[in-house]
């Protein structure tokens, strides 16, 4: 499991980690967020799993990535606006390969998996929706790295009792100077980005600080590469076992 990271470990020996994107990949497919992908991830050895949440017609969150595309690939027609929750659980359990989940559903999953990690993805009103969980599944709190956009909302996040927290850049309209700059004055276990954004000489700086992690990488040798040459230790999966 990942401890505090020192500058020293942020540039040459900070372990690498990879994350199981989206739950994981599950029977060839990619962003379901279900139980069963979080459950095959478990299994083969991942413990650090980033979520997406997306908000419901009624105001609560379940494990979906958009209510666009994906969910259009997951339950097979489009749906022009979200859903209720009790309509999304009856579509979930209805679905015939796997269940996408709710909170309850996954704290359900989670309560006797004390070291596993759970790196949120909210993409709309982020701070709102970490607030939201912490009022409905407080004990949630002890196994969440949340993922941030803004660099306003890393106080907020400090202040609700974080000690894990994970800037991810692609909301972020900033420079790349002002990123190094802001994030010279935080705490993070580290920053996401693309890969490109890794390679970037004014990001690279931020090696001599935090971890960089990048997403979303299926290939070994992509690992390899970036691990060499541009010090990425974390890296966000579908398909790589944690191995």
């Amino acid at each position: 499991m990942l401890g505090a990271v020192t500058p020293a470990m942020a540039t040459t020996q900070a372990p690498t980690l990879l994350i199981a994107h989206a739950g994981g990949g599950y029977q060839g497919q990619a962003y379901t967020n279900s139980i069963e992908a979080l459950e095959h991830s478990y299994q083969a050895g991942f413990r650090h799993l980033e979520v997406d949440f997306s908000w419901t017609a009624d105001g609560q969150l379940v494990c979906l990535h958009d209510w666009d595309k994906t969910f259009k690939k997951i339950f097979g027609f489009k749906t022009h606006e979200p859903l209720t929750l009790a309509r999304f659980n009856e579509l979930a359990e209805a679905h015939p390969g796997f269940r996408s989940c709710d909170l309850a559903a996954l704290a359900a999953w989670l309560k006797d998996k004390p070291e596993v990690k759970i790196i949120t993805d909210i993409k709309h009103h982020n701070l709102q929706g970490i607030r939201f969980i912490l009022a409905h599944n407080p004990a949630l709190q002890a196994v969440l790295i949340p993922q941030f956009y803004q660099p306003e909302e890393y106080a907020e996040l400090k202040a609700m009792g974080f000690t894990q927290l994970i800037w991810i850049l692609y909301q972020y309209q900033g420079s790349k100077r002002s990123v190094v700059e802001l994030s010279a004055e935080m705490d993070l276990l580290a920053l996401s980005m693309r890969p490109a954004q890794a390679k970037s000489r004014t990001l690279q700086k931020l090696r001599h600080q935090h971890r960089i992690f990048v997403y979303t990488i299926n290939k070994a040798h992509t690992i390899r590469r970036l691990q060499a040459n541009y010090g990425v230790s974390g890296f966000y999966t579908d398909f790589l076992p944690p191995d």
